[in-house]
């Protein structure tokens, strides 16, 4: 209420003295000076001095030295303990210099005597402001104090939540299977893997029907590559639920699944009932999938996806053929869809090569004009590099997509796997 006023007209004075000309004086003096009348309090005993500070809480005391029982020593100690910041200033007819002096170290702000106290409305303004920026210098640091406090808490936390997600990542690499599975069963491959995050959303899984290496007519070499909802930690826990399912759904030693069509209706079942989904609950979280299944004997690869393209390329020919999935998710329910699984059968040639692959590296922003990277321009990278050994296109692909991004944050989890067939 009163931020716009003039400094003196803010400033609330109490003034104790038993002399009524005393009181006067000092009185006129202040309003002459710009102080208001209105914020004027005095008295001229001890008894009332308590009760007007907690009522009126002046900003500044102008006391005599000694009134009755009552002395500035008193009067200063039950102040500070009421109004720890208030003004006290001694303005007495009875002391001397070398007394007034003493007061001062006592913490009383500054004494007058009676006959010269002139300079009283200037120094109350300057005592004023000086304990105003203390008082908001005060304020600063306590909040910086617990700004800091703040601070060491939240660093604190997150160093507790990266080290779990740290962990988190190495058990999520250690499930992963290595790329010398595919080696030992493909000529040339790669495995191109980036997490938005430190976990990933994005996981491949690998599976071998083959007991030995005789490979008999049913054996059949499995590839998927999964985009779960989100990325982080929520994408990372559902992958980690998706590739066990996976695992699940192969591990009956008694009959041998192979058929895309198949895995991808039981997994798709899994999820939901995983996590106990249906067309009436609020979210729908699931997997986006390619998925193949490579008969080597009769040179065929049977492909099955949901929401995620196969792409073919014919090294020959340079031309790449897309293979696109369904347009649902694995998991998630909408009422009046009925899923309809398909397998496409591909006839493939030696060297021919086959990619799979997330959303990820065609929804990254970069460009001259900062747009999506989008399936055409990945595939016009792939032609650029179809005639190099695998691992060169990986370490090529990695640094034309870093090129693509310039300072663009990475959009999402990048994961792209290639297979030379």
């Amino acid at each position: 209420m009163f931020k716009n006023l003039p400094v003196r007209e803010k400033i609330k004075i109490l003034i104790i003295d038993e002399s009524k000309d005393d009181i006067k004086k000092i009185s006129d003096l202040l309003i002459s000076n710009g102080y208001l009348e209105s914020n004027l309090i005095t008295i001229n005993d001890e008894e009332s001095f308590t009760n007007v500070l907690t009522k009126e809480t002046p900003d500044v005391i102008i006391s005599e030295h000694e009134v009755k029982s009552y002395n500035s020593l008193n009067g200063l100690n039950i102040s500070k303990k009421i109004l720890p910041n208030v003004i006290f200033i001694v303005v007495s007819g009875q002391i001397t210099d070398d007394f007034g002096l003493e007061l001062i170290k006592e913490g009383i702000d500054i004494y007058y005597l009676k006959k010269s106290f002139s300079k009283l409305p200037f120094m109350i303004e300057k005592f004023y402001n000086s304990r105003h920026i203390e008082e908001e210098m005060s304020k600063l640091e306590s909040i910086n104090a617990e700004l800091e406090r703040a601070y060491r808490e939240i660093e604190m936390r997150n160093k507790n939540m990266i080290q779990s997600i740290l962990f988190a990542k190495r058990i999520q690499d250690q499930t992963l299977p290595k790329i010398d599975i595919l080696l030992k069963n493909f000529p040339e491959a790669f495995i191109i893997n980036k997490p938005k995050d430190i976990v990933t959303g994005d996981f491949y899984w690998f599976h071998n029907t083959a007991k030995s290496d005789v490979i008999m007519p049913d054996d059949r070499f499995m590839v998927a590559v999964g985009d779960c909802t989100g990325h982080g930690v929520s994408g990372a826990l559902l992958s980690m639920i998706g590739y066990n399912l996976l695992n699940e759904i192969v591990s009956d030693d008694d009959e041998k699944i192979t058929d895309p069509t198949i895995i991808m209706k039981h997994l798709d079942n899994s999820i939901v009932k995983a996590l106990k989904q249906d067309s009436n609950v609020g979210y729908q979280d699931g997997i986006d999938m390619s998925f193949v299944s490579i008969d080597k004997i009769n040179k065929k690869i049977y492909f099955c996806g949901c929401k995620r393209p196969l792409l073919y390329l014919v090294r020959s020919e340079k031309q790449i053929n897309v293979f696109k999935g369904e347009q649902f998710m694995i998991g998630g329910t909408c009422e009046g869809i009925t899923k309809t699984f398909k397998t496409i059968e591909i006839p493939y040639q030696e060297n021919d090569i086959i990619y799979m692959l997330t959303d990820g590296i065609t929804d990254q922003f970069g460009g001259p004009r900062n747009r999506k990277l989008m399936r055409v321009n990945f595939k016009e990278m792939l032609i650029e590099v179809h005639h190099l050994n695998l691992v060169y296109q990986a370490q090529l692909l990695e640094q034309k997509l870093l090129k693509w991004r310039g300072d663009n944050e990475q959009t999402d989890d990048i994961l792209v796997v290639g297979i030379k067939l």
